[in-house]
């Protein structure tokens, strides 16, 4: 379900709004968020280091992005 709804989400932003460039982060260690980007047509492009605070605990976010002229995943 999350793949589809980023697949949809992004294909309306694409279409609707005309945006060129859609970026995705996600805790590194948040595995099944790292697999529904890649599904969803999202590159990697990077590791954010301590981009993320919960609580008192920073953690490293991984940048995926994606562009309308990227092939439809």
């Amino acid at each position: 379900m999350a793949t589809a709804a980023a697949k949809a989400i992004s294909a309306w932003a694409f279409a609707d709004l005309g945006l060129f460039r859609l970026e995705l982060g996600h805790r590194t260690d948040n595995l099944a968020s790292c697999r529904v980007a890649t599904r969803a047509g999202y590159a990697v492009e990077g590791v954010e280091r301590a981009k993320l605070r919960y609580g008192d605990r920073r953690y490293d976010a991984e940048l995926h992005a994606r562009l309308a002229t990227d092939p439809k995943p």
